[in-house]
């Protein structure tokens, strides 16, 4: 799997040229921006980004609200665009109307990131055009993902992306793309400690191609990881329920596999089936463990048939699944598990890595299941065009902004309404102390800027989901 002589001239710059790159780039940014035309004709604010992070930068000294960990770890992004939106409008250089705007545009320009690596990296499994645009199509358009889109919360999620694609290149041997890759590695693990999952794939790839660049490459993402791990993150009353393997691996099949291949209605009805049956003590949903751990160890002994890309694709998109199905999920209910529009951000890394490494294996010359994989990675495309114009319904419209902006202005004790119902930002001139979190709904009300109401909505909201 190490790096051939001449491979590291592969790659989508050797296909199209700079003018055609910059035509793909923006295609794939009108693809991902029409996902969800209503958050730019409304302006939107997604919960948390305003109800938690814009609300307490609001409330709070710019240190105390750039440094705090919330849900479990420090999400720099998050923290520090919300921040900058809170004193831009505190100062009157931005008016509260436009704010949405602003967040919604740096998330984006964190979203084009993988999509720049696609279209300036160095890789076989790159060099074609076809496999070009279908690795983009991927990212924009993988089924039951637009949580993921146009928010500061959940740009972690495409810097993680960024990672799992940086073990899938090879090593850049230009000084100011090698920067340009540690500051990537760097920060993914400062903004969220999912990408911190890809930790191992970093260290068995540097000891397989023994390169110099990779050993930088690991000790860049060793440091944003140890600086999340060791000053940041903690336990959390939402996260941290560790599943069983058999309910793991029923979750991952129905999301990974059902959902991508058969579409989001059926699946929703396999989803059900499963967890009625686990719900009853019935073996039926044993079979679906059973079916999609062969499956799975299936794809892994394809990817491994030869010495690519796609067996660290592969890899880092079960790791991940498994990671945050079994472990850093919130789980309110036992049954969001198995419903694909149920926490829609867990989908995306897994999907979107397993659709890229079936474009490297349908790209190997003589390997007789490279018609199969290209079928599957045609399927999924088909189910993500199918439902480009169906979101979710939490994610596919809310309050208009400037609506609520304007009647904040006549009152600041305005609660601001945010996607989705019923949850309101406090942007009052009034800040309340935070009381200490506790494990059930009688915790006393506060503001939904303190960790402990975010905490305790769980509970009020779904009194016996635990």
């Amino acid at each position: 799997m190490g790096v051939r002589k001449g491979e590291t001239e592969a790659g989508a710059r050797a296909v199209f040229s700079h003018g055609q790159r910059w035509v793909l780039l923006t295609a794939f940014a009108l693809l991902v921006i029409f996902r969800l035309p209503r958050a730019w004709a409304q302006g939107r604010f997604l919960d948390e980004e305003a109800t938690v992070f814009l609300a307490y930068a609001w409330h709070h000294p710019w240190l105390d609200a750039l440094f705090r960990p919330f849900g479990g770890y420090w999400n720099l992004g998050a923290n520090s665009t919300t921040l900058l939106v809170a004193r831009l409008v505190k100062y009157g250089w931005v008016s509260l109307a436009h704010a949405p705007y602003l967040t919604m545009t740096m998330a984006l320009a964190v979203q084009l990131l993988p999509a720049v690596l696609i279209l300036t990296g160095r890789a076989t499994w790159l060099a074609g055009r076809i496999a070009v645009i279908a690795a983009l199509l991927i990212v924009a358009l993988a089924p039951a993902t637009e949580e993921v889109f146009f928010n500061v919360l959940h740009i972690q999620f495409h810097l993680a992306l960024c990672v799992a694609l940086i073990v899938a290149l090879d090593a850049p041997r230009r000084r100011s793309v090698q920067i340009g890759y540690g500051a990537l590695l760097f920060l993914a693990p400062l903004c969220g400690p999912g990408a911190i999952a890809f930790l191992p794939m970093f260290a068995l790839r540097g000891l397989v191609d023994r390169d110099r660049s990779r050993a930088w490459q690991l000790a860049a993402f060793a440091a944003g990881a140890a600086v999340q791990l060791l000053l940041f993150y903690g336990s959390n009353p939402m996260r941290g329920h560790l599943l069983d393997p058999g309910t793991i691996v029923s979750v991952m099949t129905v999301r990974l596999i059902a959902m991508p291949l058969l579409g989001f209605g059926k699946t929703e009805h396999i989803g059900d089936a499963i967890y009625a049956s686990q719900q009853a003590g019935g073996i039926g949903w044993w079979w679906t463990a059973a079916i999609g751990a062969l499956l799975f160890a299936g794809l892994i002994w394809l990817a491994a048939r030869r010495r690519d890309a796609a067996i660290w694709l592969v890899l880092s998109g079960l790791l991940i699944a498994a990671a945050s199905f079994g472990y850093g999920m919130v789980i309110i209910d036992r049954h969001d598990l198995f419903g694909p529009g149920n926490g829609e951000r867990y989908n995306f890394l897994p999907i979107v890595l397993i659709g890229i490494a079936l474009i490297v294996m349908a790209k190997r010359p003589g390997f007789r299941g490279r018609f199969l994989c290209a079928f599957l990675c045609l399927l999924l495309l088909v189910t993500g065009f199918g439902r480009y114009t169906k979101p979710v319904r939490l994610v596919a419209s809310g309050p208009a902004w400037p609506a609520e902006a304007a009647a904040w202005q006549r009152d600041h004790n305005h609660p601001l309404a945010v996607w989705p119902a019923p949850w309101s930002a406090d942007l009052s001139d009034e800040t309340r102390p935070c009381p200490p979190i506790r494990h059930d709904a009688s915790a006393p009300p506060a503001p939904r800027y303190c960790e402990s109401e975010w905490v305790a909505s769980f509970y009020r909201t779904h009194p016996n989901s635990r």
